[in-house]
């Protein structure tokens, strides 16, 4: 029998200092990222991410975290980093911890049906009905929601190829009203 392998303690929040960098252009490498990021302070752990699998397999998922030792050293690189050019895009810096807090307020969708035993068992048609329900209710209430393509929006719209068509018909009806007359 094996020995099981030492858990690491549980990094609170207040000694985890840890920020996600996000939109990192796929030209950025590994080194470069780390030299930028340790030029604010003493990294503590640094992950920086990459496909496993499928076609971009071994390239950069576009995002890394990193942890620092102390808070103001992490706050320093998010202030400094946060929305600076890096080669074609702008990077985003956030504390990667999610807060508590702010999932607890957010209202989970329930769908009550008076019984406990049934609302495991809901099927999931009934599962889209009651979100159907609820987005015509949020729609009711708020008539500006409407989606409506904008026809001709597309490159290859009709409507904007018929448009096109009667312009060009206008312009060379105006070119040959132009010409003199000749008998």
């Amino acid at each position: 029998m094996t020995d099981p392998l030492p858990v690491p303690p549980d990094s609170s929040p207040e000694s985890d200092y840890r920020l996600w960098i996000g939109n990192l252009d796929s030209r950025l490498t590994e080194f470069s990222i780390l030299k930028i990021l340790q030029k604010f302070g003493s990294l503590k752990k640094f992950d920086f991410l990459y496909h496993k699998s499928g076609p971009d397999q071994g390239k950069s998922r576009g995002y890394c975290f990193a942890s620092y030792d102390n808070k103001a050293s992490a706050e320093h690189a998010m202030a400094k980093m946060n929305g600076k050019l890096a080669l074609s895009k702008r990077l985003i810096v956030k504390w990667a911890n999610k807060d508590v807090s702010t999932e607890q307020e957010k209202p989970k969708m329930t769908i009550n049906t008076g019984n406990r035993a049934e609302e495991e068992d809901i099927s999931p048609q009934s599962k889209i009905q009651a979100i159907e329900a609820k987005l015509q209710k949020m729609q009711d209430r708020n008539p500006s929601m409407d989606l409506k393509a904008v026809p001709g929006s597309s490159q290859l719209s009709v409507v904007q190829r018929e448009a096109r068509l009667k312009q060009l018909e206008l312009i060379n009806a105006k070119k040959q009203s132009r010409k003199p007359y000749k008998r």
